[in-house]
């Protein structure tokens, strides 16, 4: 048996073999001329002086800080000698949809202090600031409203149940929570009366989860309805604090003051073009500049990292050291997802002509402080694309080289910073997960494939130590790198480059092959067999559309889709892959409004439309699969409908994708979708 020419033996031996230490290969995909040119001018130093600028802002959705980041990274832009280079305002006031995401309305800060009292001859008097809107802005809750309040602190737990509240008298007071703010405003405020909220709510769960006592966490309470009143984020330290003496019998008395509040504003996008000869397809980078103040990796980094990469390939072609893109390069600067959301629905002509996105989040943080492990992410299983192979390829090129400068000294492209570290980047290469932008990208309203490159975990996000000082200059050269040359590589890519994108998704398929067998042999020794092979057949047409999706960018040519056919036989027959009846059941296709995912940020659509319905959470929401959990498999089924598979079809890629999942509880989602429009039944179901 072969595959595209070469025997299975052969493959499996050179799979099996490891280079020598400090031996590397030459770049791939791009000539080396390109890659040395990029490898040479991209600057790490460049990239975190960007970076720190922006750490500057408190960077909230619609804010006097978000729109006054947008405008540096303009500024930039234009310096640098981009085209096009404007900021994009969409209104945003709670009333405006934009798809499915419900604009929220801006939400701005003039001050905020949070006091510890005293009792001083009788009266109350401050003794202690506790926290500083001006000093350390995470201190305020976000989409907190003004108000002022002097009283006791009364600790209820969670305070997300209304056994935390039994024979606690809250009302006028200030509630202490383990929960994030908006989790217990519902019953804290609304219910009993509280006057505000204190969180010390703790950041993502990961290994050093509450290891540091000092950390206030970014806090939120819900964007609609408006909030009445304020939450302030405290450390654990903190809290603990007052917690002994209130267990004690110590009375602990706080006074806050906020003026705050939303109001309607805009999101405001920054974004730039390296124009092409081809207008009518582009290359996009994208980040997201929002959060708090500093959010160095989370995502100063990420959107530093683009505008690198920009600047980059700008001076390179003005140079004349790289020729202009045949396509252009597009570089956007939106809040993280709902700000996509609404780019993509009001500027309805960008994503038919974007053929990739390279998306960045969180790509700085120094491993040693952070414990940050850097990834390269792929779009979807229901995107088949050979757009990962491009980012696998440079990621792996990285790897190598970095790795061969860490361990001998020595490498052709060491690509460090004469500021940074010289450590390995030991970038992961994995399939997609949730998280940021690029899910919106891929959603099945757009199926544009994506490169998403991403730290996890970080120790520090969310927090205010998310600082400076834990950036890594040469993490974010590597980053810009691979941004600048996926993203040029991508920008020419023709039917000359065919082949040898070909021979770079043959190597990676035969990889993931070998990871469909271990997982088709996992359901084997659970006696799932009907799954196993199910699993088989959805690996096979996955590598199919792989292969397909290479004519998005040009021509492929007879020799290569022949050595395709060859070689997706081979694997066929390798694999043992049977074909099945095409499971039955009603065909949808997406109704044409609204485009975008059922979960934006900080509004639900599906929640909020179903609730209003009075349809309960379906049950798929809950599952817990092999390889994934409820969020991942609502958001597959959805890209998966097309019009074309049945609800017996999309059950099944369901299974091969996350595990087995039971067919009733795909109806059951899919049927609340049509309940509130996103789905019509009918359609033309494939060939048995």
């Amino acid at each position: 048996m072969t595959l595209g020419g070469r025997s299975a033996a052969a493959i499996l031996l050179g799979a099996a073999l490891v280079s020598p230490v400090g031996a590397t290969e030459p770049p791939p995909l791009l000539p080396e001329p390109a890659v040395r040119a990029i490898a040479s001018e991209v600057s790490g130093t460049a990239a975190k002086r960007n970076l720190q600028d922006l750490t500057l802002f408190h960077r909230m959705r619609g804010s006097r800080g978000f729109r006054a980041a947008a405008e540096r990274v303009r500024d930039r832009a234009r310096e640098y000698g981009l085209a096009e280079v404007e900021i994009l305002e969409l209104p945003a006031d709670g009333k405006v949809f934009y798809g499915t995401q419900r604009s929220r309305p801006a939400w701005d800060v003039d001050f905020a202090e949070l006091w510890e009292q005293r009792q001083d001859g009788g009266a109350w008097v401050d003794a202690e600031r506790i926290a500083s809107w001006e000093a350390r802005p995470i201190v305020l809750a976000q989409d907190s409203a003004g108000g002022e309040a002097a009283a006791e602190l009364v600790d209820v737990g969670a305070g997300n149940a209304e056994a935390d509240y039994k024979d606690k008298d809250v009302r006028g007071k200030l509630v202490l929570t383990s929960s994030q703010p908006g989790a217990v405003y519902a019953l804290a405020v609304d219910r009993f009366g509280a006057a505000g909220i204190v969180s010390y709510a703790q950041n993502q769960v990961t290994g050093w989860w509450k290891e540091d006592e000092t950390l206030v966490r970014w806090g939120h309470l819900n964007t609609f309805p408006a909030p009445k009143t304020f939450a302030f984020m405290v450390s654990l330290r903190q809290a603990r604090g007052w917690q002994g003496r209130l267990a004690a019998g110590q009375p602990v008395r706080l006074r806050a003051s906020v003026k705050a509040g939303q109001h309607p504003g805009a999101y405001s996008i920054a974004t730039a073009v390296i124009a092409g000869a081809d207008r009518g397809h582009e290359i996009v980078l994208s980040c997201h500049l929002d959060h708090q103040r500093p959010g160095a990796n989370d995502n100063a980094s990420g959107c530093s990292a683009i505008l690198e990469a920009a600047r980059t390939l700008a001076k390179l072609v003005r140079e004349g050291k790289l020729a202009a893109p045949r396509r252009t390069i597009r570089f956007v600067w939106p809040p993280e997802i709902e700000g996509t959301i609404s780019l993509l629905n009001a500027r309805p002509d960008l994503a038919p002509r974007t053929l990739a996105v390279i998306h960045m989040d969180m790509v700085g943080g120094d491993a040693e402080i952070t414990k940050a492990v850097f990834h390269v992410t792929r779009s979807p299983k229901s995107l088949p694309t050979a757009v990962n192979d491009v980012g696998e390829a440079f990621g792996r090129f990285v790897n190598e080289q970095s790795y061969a400068l860490a361990a001998t000294g020595a490498a052709t492209y060491p690509l460090i910073d004469p500021e940074g570290s010289k450590r390995a980047l030991q970038a992961e290469l994995v399939d997609f997960t949730e998280g940021s932008d690029h899910q919106v990208w891929t959603e099945g309203s757009w199926r544009v494939p994506a490169i998403y490159l991403n730290d996890w975990p970080d120790r520090y996000i969310h927090t205010h130590a998310d600082g400076v000082a834990n950036i890594d200059s040469t993490k974010l050269l590597r980053a810009a790198f691979l941004g600048a040359a996926s993203a040029y590589y991508l920008a020419g890519l023709d039917a000359a480059g065919m082949p040898a994108l070909w021979e770079t998704v043959r190597r990676h398929a035969l990889e993931r092959t070998a990871g469909a067998l271990a997982r088709r042999d996992r359901l084997r020794a659970m006696g799932e067999a009907a799954e196993a092979e199910n699993l088989m057949r959805f690996h096979l047409a996955y590598e199919a559309g792989v292969v397909e999706s290479m004519s998005r960018f040009g021509e492929v040519p007879p020799a290569v889709r022949q050595e395709a056919d060859r070689f997706l036989a081979g694997l066929r027959e390798m694999m043992g892959v049977n074909s099945a009846d095409a499971a039955g059941g009603l065909v949808y296709r997406r109704a044409p409004e609204p485009k975008g995912p059922m979960g934006g940020f900080g509004y639900d659509y599906f929640q909020d439309r179903t609730g209003a319905k009075g349809i309960a959470a379906p049950a798929l929401l809950k599952r817990e699969g092999l390889w994934g959990g409820g969020a991942e498999y609502a958001y597959e089924a959805l890209n998966l409908v097309d019009g074309k598979r049945t609800v017996g079809e999309i059950r099944d890629a369901l299974a091969a994708i996350y595990g087995p999942v039971p067919l009733p509880e795909v109806t059951e989602y899919l049927e609340d979708l049509e309940k509130i429009g996103i789905l019509i039944a009918g359609g033309n179901p494939h060939a048995p």
